[in-house]
């Protein structure tokens, strides 16, 4: 099985970089076959990085109207909505790269999407502390999306 697992964020801008402190914590575990990159969610980088895998596991900040620092959401890419009410903080970014996959037949075999909701986005190092109380719950959900997909493919 080969994996991707993609932090998308800007450390310096605070809760931004959830992704990548997640993918960060997991890349530390020296996972086999698991490539662990952290981009700021260009579409081009992101549709580099699942390209040929048999699975990916984005994690990204989420901004919503009424948010709740640090509550998680999954999503795998059928579940995406249409009329997009979160939107990511890097302006284009994860929708854009999911259509052009589409257009382009890269998606890879399982794609999910892990957000996290943010407030603060100003200029700094350091998550909230209800963000980064996120940081073990999504690593943990992350590596069973990893394990799913090896019981999937030995089934």
């Amino acid at each position: 099985m080969k994996a991707v697992i993609i932090g998308v964020g800007n450390e310096y801008r605070r809760d931004d970089g959830i992704g990548p402190a997640v993918a960060d914590r997991i890349g530390r575990r020296a996972l086999p076959d698991v490539e662990v990159i952290t981009t700021d969610g260009e579409p081009t980088r992101v549709l580099d990085a699942w390209t040929d895998k048999d699975i990916a596991v984005v994690i990204d900040a989420a901004v919503l109207r009424e948010p709740t620092p640090g509550r998680v959401h999954r999503m795998a890419v059928d579940d995406l909505p249409d009329d997009k009410p979160a939107r990511s903080s890097h302006g284009l970014g994860i929708p854009e790269a999911v259509e052009l996959a589409k257009a382009l037949d890269r998606l890879p075999g399982r794609l999910v999407f892990y957000t996290v909701e943010i407030t603060e986005t100003g200029y700094g190092p350091g998550l909230s502390t209800p963000v980064a109380a996120a940081i073990a719950p999504v690593i943990a959900a992350v590596l069973q999306e990893l394990s799913l997909g090896v019981t999937e493919k030995s089934s």
